[in-house]
């Protein structure tokens, strides 16, 4: 073989070598866009191919971010000081990215000048070709490329440059098209699961819907809705396979719980691929692989969370997102529903109790203007009447006539100082703030025994106490109801042989009902719509003394505890008195006063 015919064999197999480089990159690029849509992922494969086939050459792929071409990747053999520049991105008006953008298609400069273009640290680019790419009819992208040595674009250059623009187009056609039917796919979850909760304002229900939904849309997830109570985040509804892991749910979590805690400071659904049970501080969950934690938050507060996971993913799918990120949404608004629905049964109940307040108070202010013309008059009278009699008998000087005259001055000034007494204490019992806390019904038992000590007279009383619970409500004027109960119970025992008195407390979905029965005089029940009224009495002040104020002073606590009072009777066979106390006592009933 000749020297020349080896030259030529030598070209030929470099050019061919040179070839199979070329295909080979752009057949990594081709699987690589085959398995994703990521353009900045593709990017660095088409630089790849570009460099193979150009050596010296450079690139870069832009966003158009902001108002600016910024580079999100470039090649290596680019200087610092222009990667910063371009990092930092070039002007819409840079004319060659514009001549780009108008013709919308690949572009090539053979005499590209950066003083012209403005773009720092780019002197030595001569050859330079530029692709857009469009997203609802806008520039959203653009790749560049750039050589010293290219003075013409050959045809062949030209081919590659844009087959590798084309390939990365088409992957960017897909990334639509998936965005288009996550779009789709999450607004028809969105519709199914808006039609399935329709206009019902139960939280549990709702919450039921999104997870029967979920469960068909994304079979063999696990789902848990939560509300936070106190610092707990504690499961209300969850279907998961580990009865450990369910336990644990239903217990509660930490509120700091890191997947709890992002999701709440992000405001809206987070996702986890590969989870860490570990990292994230949740037990019995190693087996899982994805999880996703949508927060809902009630005036920038957290309430509520939904939780899914899978044991068989590892990586989110775009379509799942969507699905639960929809799902989510739309439970979203249904819960928004129910809580304003509660707010505004709430504000109704409020405005309840207040017209029952105000009608409590005008017969209370009936009453005090009765009872100042009639009841406190009468010891008044004594004392003048009996103030007389002193005089005279003073006078006459048979003092000894004095003695029970002063007696009976005694009894009426004691008397006016109870019903006065008793007078101040309905009236600080409908202004006295209230204090909202936990109370232990059974030592508030304990206490108003003890207040009522002195009351006994040496009296042997059986009493029979039940399970009592803690409730929510104001400590000191409970111990005036339950003191006023017992204190009432105590009196109408006294002529029983053997007096029992009772108090135990029954529990339903509202609240508590809490009893007080004795075996003592008992009243008829025909008085009985009078009975809580100020200065009402159903018995002789001989046979049992006192204001006809504890009663009353007790309607008007309960009351503004968002409660009700109740009693029956029939004479002779005790009383059986009752109060009720609503399980959640909303903050105004313990803040407004009377």
């Amino acid at each position: 073989m000749s020297s020349e015919e080896l030259r030529w064999t030598r070209q030929a197999l470099a050019e061919a070598q040179q070839q199979v480089r070329v295909l080979s990159t752009f057949a990594k690029l081709t699987q690589a866009a085959s398995r994703t849509s990521d353009l900045e992922t593709l990017a660095q494969h088409a630089q790849e191919v570009l460099q193979v086939n150009f050596p010296g050459l450079q690139a870069a792929f832009y966003r158009h971010l902001n108002g600016r071409w910024v580079a999100q990747v470039t090649t290596d053999g680019l200087s610092e000081q222009l990667r910063a520049v371009l990092q930092q991105g070039l002007s819409l008006e840079t004319p060659s990215f514009v001549q780009a953008v108008e013709a919308g298609e690949p572009v090539f400069f053979e005499d590209w000048n950066a003083e012209e273009q403005q773009i720092p640290f780019a002197g030595d680019f001569r050859g330079v070709a530029l692709a857009p790419y469009f997203r609802d009819g806008e520039p959203h992208a653009m790749l560049t490329v750039g050589c010293g040595s290219v003075e013409v674009w050959t045809e062949q250059q030209r081919q590659l440059f844009i087959s590798v623009y084309q390939a990365l187009a088409n992957a960017q056609q897909r990334e639509i098209q998936s965005d288009f039917e996550e779009r789709e796919l999450g607004l028809r979850a969105f519709v199914q699961m808006t039609e399935a909760i329709g206009v019902g304002t139960d939280r549990l229900e709702a919450a039921g819907r999104a997870h029967d939904l979920l469960m068909e849309l994304l079979p063999g997830w696990s789902f848990g809705y939560y509300e936070l109570q106190g610092e707990l985040w504690k499961a209300l509804l969850a279907d998961v396979t580990d009865p450990v892991l369910l336990q644990s749910l239903y217990d509660g979590l930490p509120a700091d719980t890191p997947a709890y805690q992002a999701a709440v400071q992000a405001g809206g659904p987070v996702f986890f691929d590969h989870w860490n049970a570990v990292e994230q501080r949740f037990d019995h969950t190693e087996s899982y692989g994805a999880a996703a934690f949508y927060p809902y938050l009630r005036r920038g507060r957290p309430v509520a969370m939904v939780v899914i996971g899978s044991q068989q993913e590892r990586v989110w799918k775009p379509q799942d997102r969507a699905v639960f990120g929809a799902v989510g949404r739309s439970l979203e608004l249904a819960l928004e529903r129910a809580w304003a629905a509660t707010e505004l049964e709430n504000s109704y109940r409020l405005l309840q109790r207040s017209n029952l307040e105000l009608k409590a108070a005008n017969q209370e202010l009936e009453a005090f203007a009765y009872s100042a013309s009639h009841d406190l008059r009468t010891p008044v009278r004594h004392v003048k009447g009996f103030t007389e009699l002193i005089r005279r008998a003073l006078k006459g000087g048979q003092p000894e006539k004095a003695a029970r005259p002063l007696e009976v001055l005694d009894e009426a000034a004691d008397q006016m100082t109870r019903m006065i007494d008793a007078m101040l204490e309905l009236s600080r019992s409908t202004r006295q703030p209230l204090l909202r806390q936990d109370v232990s019904l059974s030592r508030l038992v304990q206490d108003a025994r003890h207040d009522v000590l002195d009351e006994l007279e040496g009296r042997q009383i059986e009493w029979r106490l039940g399970a009592l619970p803690t409730v929510a409500g104001d400590r000191a004027t409970l111990r005036q109801v339950m003191t006023n109960l017992l204190s009432n119970a105590v009196k109408f025992t006294r002529r029983t042989e053997s007096p029992v008195i009772e108090v135990w407390a029954d529990e339903d979905d509202d609240g508590w009902t809490v009893w007080i029965r004795d075996n003592g005089a008992g009243f008829d029940p025909a008085y009985q719509a009078k009975l809580f009224g100020p200065f009402q009495r159903l018995h002789l002040q001989k046979d049992f003394e006192g204001t006809g104020i504890g009663l009353a002073t007790v309607r008007r606590i309960i009351l503004r505890h968002g409660g009700r009072v109740a009693a029956s009777s029939s004479p002779g066979q005790g009383a059986t008195f009752s109060f009720t106390l609503p399980r959640e006592v909303q903050d105004e009933q313990l803040t407004l006063g009377g």
